[in-house]
Order: C-alpha cells, then sequence, then structure tokens
C-alpha cells in the first residue's frame, strides 16, 4: 500500500459562544481547520485535521499550516502509511519544527492503519481500557457571575469538570476560583488556567488566598522555571500545559516533580505517533493527563478520544468535546456525548466520515 494523492481542505469552525477569550488579552471567534485526506492505491483513505487557536497560543498560526504540509507531501507521496513510526522519522527529517503541520498527516496515516486493518485506532494504540471518558468544558474569561450560570447549565447537561480561566488580576481571579469551586459542587473539578498570564508573585497571591480550596492550578506561568518556582511553594494539584512541548520536557518535569498531571494536545506533539510515545511515559511515572486537542472538530476530538480510551482510566484526568465547541460540523459521525462523558462507536480507523460538502473543494493537492 502506498500514498498516491494528499489533499488539503479548509474549513472554518466558527466558536459558539461567540468570543473565546483567555489571559493576555487573548480571543477567538473563527478559527481555520485543516482537513487533510491521504489516498492510496487500492486501500482505504484517511483523514486528518489541524486548528490552530489563532497564532499566539502555541507555537502555530493558520498561515503556516499549508506551507508546512507542501514541505512534508514529498515524505509521504509513494511511502506506505501504515508505517507510521517510519514516517514520522521522515517528516521529522525534512522539516524542523512545525509540529502542528505534522499532526494532521500523521493523523490521517493512523486512520488508513485502522481502515486497512478493520480495527478502531484504540486497538492499535494499546487495547480499549475505558467504556467513556470525563469531558471538561472551558469557561472563558467573562464576569464571574456569568461563569458561574454557565457552569450550572453545563452541570444539568452532566458535565462535572471546568477549566475556568483567570490570569488577569489577582483580587479578580481569587474571587474567580472561589466562585466556579462552590458552583462545580462537592463531586465537580475545576482547573484554574491561567495561560502563562500570571507573574511568579501573582501566582501566589493567588494559590495562598486559595489554599483551603479543592481545584487544579494549570500553567500560571510563561516559564517552566517559573511554574517550578510556584509549584514549589503552593499546595494546590498543578498541571502544565504550554510548557510541555516534547518528550524531553515530559521527563524534566517528571524528574523536577513539576507537576501532578499534564496536557498533552496532539497538535501540539506532532500527532499521534509522539502523543502516544508521552502518554506512555506518562503512565509509567505516575502522571495523570488531559489527552485532547488546541482545537479543532470531529477528527481532533475522534483522534485524542482513542488515545484516552486506550489509556488506564486512573491515569486520564479527562478529554474535551472539541466539535461541540463550533457551530459548524465536519462530520456526523464519531464522538458520541452523553452525560459528561465521550465515547465512540467501534469503527475502524477514527470512525468519523467527513461531509464533503462541509470539506469542498481542496485548496491543495499533491500527487
Amino acid at each position: 500500500m502506498h500514498v498516491t494523492r494528499i489533499s488539503v481542505h479548509q474549513v472554518e469552525l466558527p466558536y459558539a459562544g461567540g468570543a473565546y477569550t483567555w489571559s493576555g488579552g487573548r480571543a477567538a471567534s473563527i478559527t481555520r481547520s485543516f482537513i487533510v485526506r491521504v489516498d492510496t492505491d487500492g486501500g482505504p483513505c484517511g483523514y486528518g485535521e489541524v486548528c490552530p487557536l489563532g497564532s499566539s497560543y502555541m507555537a502555530a498560526h493558520p498561515g503556516g499550516v499549508e506551507p508546512g504540509i507542501a514541505a512534508l507531501a514529498p515524505c509521504l507521496l509513494g511511502a506506505d502509511p501504515r508505517e507510521t513510526q517510519r514516517l514520522f522519522q521522515r517528516m521529522d527529517a525534512a522539516l524542523k519544527g512545525h509540529a502542528y503541520a505534522k499532526s494532521a498527516l500523521d493523523m490521517a496515516c493512523w486512520d488508513v492503519l485502522g481502515r486497512a486493518a478493520q480495527l478502531p485506532l484504540y486497538v492499535l494504540l494499546g487495547g480499549r481500557q475505558a467504556e467513556d471518558v470525563p469531558l471538561y468544558r472551558v469557561l472563558p474569561l467573562d464576569a464571574t457571575e456569568r461563569t458561574v450560570e454557565a457552569m450550572r447549565t453545563l452541570r444539568e447537561q452532566g458535565y462535572k469538570h471546568f477549566q475556568v480561566k483567570v490570569g488577569v488580576e489577582p483580587r479578580e481571579d481569587i474571587e474567580r476560583i472561589g466562585a466556579a469551586v462552590a458552583a462545580a459542587g462537592p463531586d465537580g473539578l475545576v482547573l484554574a488556567d491561567a495561560n502563562t498570564g500570571w507573574r511568579v508573585d501573582a501566582a501566589l497571591q493567588v494559590a495562598r488566598a486559595t489554599r483551603d480550596l479543592h481545584y487544579y492550578l494549570e500553567q500560571p506561568c510563561f516559564t517552566y522555571d517559573e511554574c517550578l518556582a510556584v509549584r514549589r511553594r503552593a499546595t494546590q494539584p498543578f498541571k502544565l500545559d504550554e510548557s510541555i512541548e516534547t518528550l524531553a520536557d515530559l521527563l524534566r518535569a517528571q524528574r523536577d516533580g513539576a507537576c501532578d498531571a499534564v496536557s498533552l494536545k496532539l497538535s501540539r506533539h506532532g500527532g499521534l505517533t509522539p502523543a502516544r510515545q508521552l502518554r506512555d511515559v506518562c503512565v509509567a511515572t505516575g502522571l495523570r493527563m488531559t489527552i485532547e486537542d488546541a482545537w479543532g472538530g470531529s477528527i481532533c476530538t475522534a483522534a485524542a478520544l482513542h488515545l484516552a480510551l486506550s489509556t488506564p482510566p486512573g491515569c486520564v484526568l479527562n478529554t474535551t468535546d472539541l466539535h461541540n465547541y463550533c457551530t459548524v460540523q465536519v462530520a456526523a459521525d464519531g464522538p458520541v456525548v452523553a452525560a459528561g462523558r465521550m465515547t465512540i462507536a467501534d469503527a475502524p480507523g477514527l470512525g468519523v466520515t467527513p461531509d464533503p460538502a462541509v470539506l469542498g473543494a481542496p485548496v491543495a493537492v499533491y500527487e
């Protein structure tokens, strides 16, 4: 089996909440999702997706996706897409960095592998270890009263995990965290995510003022060393997100005792192939994980879900239903959400069939 054609489609995904806001004055209302289709000679096709959350969240931006894929396509054309590790090494040799561009291609090759084997990806990623995975929902920066109201609505829908955006001004953030923990209830979980927005002194001010509340403190500061300084003086469970880009970053955090949990985002690491490596290290060292992607539709959501379903449940903190954050759906099938948890059918590969009418004509084709 060989790759004969790579097509790139572009779909705009409006945010269902109007404006998605987080620390540093950053916001997004419409994102651009790039969906890759990999065709083979006589075998199945596969789909992958990458959707940068603007250009100021990760080292990724929408304008870099197509040039990145253009540089990587020659590595895949004529190659066997089922050899995922080998192909990822070829992509790394052809293009330094730009993990987000590699992610969509890597994901599509995994989809081909699963479809060719007639197996869901969670089987190929280690075997299904859970029927479903708990979901968290993001509460963007907003007035505390509106955040609490939104949390109550989400509670009624079955969600129990809430990532509450903070990182503005300590007094305001202290109030916001307290209200969120109360709204989450005794069986709820709050992750106060500053998205690198605090200085060390501000993070410590918030941590000390909320020391009696049960919640996770997530990525308070910009650098790893700043986060480690907060970690060593704060009492809250601690989660790193932006600081964990590579396997080396994860090993350093584990060695330093820098966190209790991490966020694995497929496009930050380069797709399922490297994310699986990080997942396995987390399992071996006892770090809990949020397994997800930065943004996207059903394809990104399904890929992260397959990795989460093949992970020991005790190591999975949660994931999120990214496709439900958007008003445009790229597929009618895929992840199924009920009562704050997510699962997927036993279909081969990713289990997602994009709607051609939504994809439209490709913006680039390589063959």
